[in-house]
């Protein structure tokens, strides 16, 4: 007649220990996955808040941008004078990209299709085809830019909407994603997809969490406390 193994309470302790250490294990990793999924998510809100997107619409900044083009924007960036901007029209009811000329108490000045700040002229060797267009002079108030676009001659910008409110002006162009990292609106689309995704995947995780996983730790524990049961005590 077989005798049952005699299992020590000390290895009995030791296979619980194990046991409780590899349950530990498996929730700590599902905690860190979670919380470095947060920290992207987060990461990526104070991004787009800080630093939003904008894709060129059109050959007004010819051949500085060019159409389709994406651009990164910085809200809190320092304006001079040479920065392009991303502004909102209201004239326009959209968002737009000029090169900022003039800055608040400028007087602008276009003669004979050359532009003058404050008496000086400008040096454009960035804009496209030589300028024709009407003569004008405006001076800025305290709150206004005059911006242009770089391809002037096909171009709305502050001849024909006037000058610009700085509350209108969203951010400074930074980077332009499409010619230094080749990254186009497609693949903003496709970031945006993967995005939504994960975000399914994490609600559906946290939702399995909270309702299954516990049940599954519940029927193990069960199963141990069955398995100690038929388990004779050894000890003496």
């Amino acid at each position: 007649m077989n005798e049952p193994d005699n299992i020590s309470g000390e290895e009995l302790s030791s296979a619980e220990t194990d046991n409780k250490n590899k349950k530990e294990k498996r929730f700590s990793l599902a905690d860190t996955l979670q919380f470095i999924f947060l920290l992207a998510v987060i990461a990526l809100i104070i991004f787009i808040r800080q630093m939003p997107l904008f894709t060129v619409d059109g050959r007004s900044m010819d051949h500085t941008y060019a159409d389709g083009d994406l651009l990164v924007g910085d809200q809190k960036a320092d304006i001079k004078q040479g920065d392009i901007l991303i502004i909102y029209s209201d004239v326009l009811s959209e968002r737009i990209v000029k090169r900022c000329i003039g800055l608040p108490g400028d007087e602008i000045k276009i003669l004979d299709n050359q532009v003058y700040v404050n008496g000086k002229k400008l040096k454009e060797d960035y804009i496209a085809e030589p300028m024709n267009t009407e003569d004008m002079t405006i001076t800025l108030s305290d709150d206004e830019y005059f911006v242009m676009g770089d391809n002037r001659n096909h171009s709305t910008d502050s001849r024909d909407i006037g000058p610009i409110p700085k509350e209108k002006i969203q951010a400074k162009v930074m980077h332009n994603l499409t010619k230094e990292y080749h990254i186009t609106t497609v693949h903003l689309k496709w970031f945006k997809q993967i995005v939504i995704i994960a975000a399914t995947c994490y609600i559906i995780f946290t939702i399995l969490g909270s309702f299954l996983f516990p049940l599954f730790h519940r029927r193990e524990e069960d199963e141990e406390d069955t398995n100690r049961s038929e388990t004779p005590d050894q000890t003496k």
